[in-house]
Order: C-alpha cells, then structure tokens, then sequence
C-alpha cells in the first residue's frame, strides 16, 4: 500500500513538472522564432517579414510540442490501463 502511494505521488510530481515546462517551451520557442526572424531582418533590411515568417515557424514548434506531450500522455495511459 504505502509502495503504491509513493509512486503515485512521483507519478503527479513528474506530471507536474511535464506540463510547467509546456508553457515554458512554448514561450520560448516563440521567442527564439521572433529572435531569429527580427536579426535576420536587420542583417538583411527586409522588414517584418523574416520576423513574421520565423514567428510563425516559432508557432508550429509549440505545436509541435503539444503534439508530442499528447502522444506520451496517450502512450502513458494505455500502458497503464494494460497493467
């Protein structure tokens, strides 16, 4: 019983800290988008639209990482209503 408890205490603990990074990954993958597409504009003088198009790129990377999280949630929910 107490093995059971502490596991599953780990298993929140690791849950937790899956889904603060989330928020920061995609803040940041944005940033670094933005980051990327406003240096390139300055190197090259094509303002806004390198910032526009790494911004976007910067999007589907959070995306993206949704996407990933989601499919571990799933391959973590499966395995355990296999148990």
């Amino acid at each position: 019983m107490h093995m059971t408890l502490t596991n599953n205490k780990k298993d929140v603990i690791k849950s937790l800290i899956s889904y603060s990074s989330l928020g920061l990954e995609m803040g940041l993958s944005v940033a670094i988008g933005i980051a990327i597409g406003y240096f390139l504009d300055s190197y090259f003088h094509t303002a806004p639209y390198l910032t526009i198009i790494f911004m976007i790129f910067g999007i589907i990377a959070a995306f993206k990482t949704i996407y990933m999280l989601l499919r571990k949630i799933e391959k973590e929910n499966e395995r355990d209503n296999n148990k």
